[in-house]
């Protein structure tokens, strides 16, 4: 029989309920152990609904006590920094919930660790995971350098309450900062943003636009002030532009890819346009899965560090990828012209 991942779970909140434990259920080679949680209700609610050997109260306790090869970290942000260092620190695996900690030197003080310890430590930026945008990606390259990265991640929340220990941008814009890298294909060399107040006593509103090494320019538009969950990426080059929806209220997942011949673009109304060839994609036929979980990236990322760990390679986002999204954010924080 192949040998599966033996993994402890530290954390029984939403994440974990609605998201990691079903997708963790489905990953044949894995084998969740124990979980932890310091409400024991929460730990048990899930141990029983997934038949899980043991709980815990304490991380200190599973860590001196359990024959694990990896932890999955799904504490909320600001206390996601200690237990992962503590899961490297005792020889653990580690897959942790994004952020990388709320900040960027937690960020490379756990890549410091991991790299002390030599054991794996992955972050969860799920927006790299999601089907759809794999496939995109890859038909998009296929064809075409990238020259255009653009994003969007817009909601309507009071973020001084629901954010109160960290700015949102560190700990939920980072999704999408961390997504027009990895599209980008590099890393920054210039930044400037314009960051805004809107009806709160906090920072809430995002603008930057990113210049890379490659020479591919990027822009990132965030607001916790708008009417809608809006959240989408555009990738551009002169033969392809693919316009991917990741959330918008009752329209699913797509994607729409715009096949060019490089052929100047004139206006409609003095010469008409080229003819284009447009293809169509939904996130639940890419996935080839119709559960939330299961086409939105998240039990991907799980697959991925679980194949990671047993094969002895990479996962797709290690903790040194992600400290250089975090200092990516402080760029931008650092970098406003207002």
């Amino acid at each position: 029989m192949d040998r599966k991942l033996k993994v402890g779970v530290i954390g029984a909140g939403g994440i974990c309920r609605n998201v990691h434990m079903p997708s963790l259920s489905e990953i044949e080679n894995c084998e969740v152990v124990a979980i932890c949680d310091h409400h024991e209700e929460k730990a048990r609610a899930m141990a029983e609904k997934y038949g899980v050997p043991k709980i815990y109260t304490l991380h200190h306790e599973m860590l001196a006590n359990e024959e694990m090869d990896a932890v999955f970290v799904l504490t909320q942000p600001d206390k996601t920094y200690r237990v992962a260092y503590d899961c490297l620190k005792a020889g653990f695996h580690v897959m942790m919930e994004k952020p990388a900690g709320i900040n960027a030197f937690q960020a490379h003080s756990l890549e410091r660790m991991a790299a002390q310890t030599g054991k794996t430590a992955a972050v969860a930026m799920n927006r790299r995971h999601v089907p759809l945008l794999q496939e995109v990606l890859k038909r998009v390259k296929a064809v075409t350098d990238i020259v255009q990265v653009d994003g969007r991640f817009m909601k309507t929340s009071d973020i001084s309450k629901g954010w109160h220990y960290a700015s949102a941008f560190n700990c939920d814009i980072i999704h999408a900062l961390d997504c027009v890298r990895y599209l980008a294909g590099s890393e920054p060399v210039a930044v400037a943003s314009v960051i805004a107040t809107n009806n709160s006593p906090i920072e809430n509103a995002w603008n930057c636009v990113m210049m890379f090494e490659n020479g591919v320019t990027g822009t990132l538009r965030s607001n916790y002030q708008v009417a809608a969950r809006l959240h989408d990426f555009e990738i551009h080059g002169l033969h392809a532009s693919a316009f991917i929806d990741l959330g918008f209220p009752d329209r699913e997942e797509s994607a729409t890819i715009v096949y060019g011949d490089g052929a100047s673009i004139y206006s409609q109304a003095a010469a008409g346009t080229n003819k284009t060839n447009v293809e169509v994609l939904t996130a639940k036929d890419v996935a080839g899965e119709s559960n939330f979980y299961q086409y939105y990236g998240y039990k991907s990322e799980d697959v991925d560090f679980v194949n990671a760990i047993l094969e002895g390679r990479e996962p797709l986002c290690t903790i040194a990828d992600a400290a250089k999204s975090m200092d990516l954010m402080e760029k931008v924080w650092n970098s406003r012209i207002n």
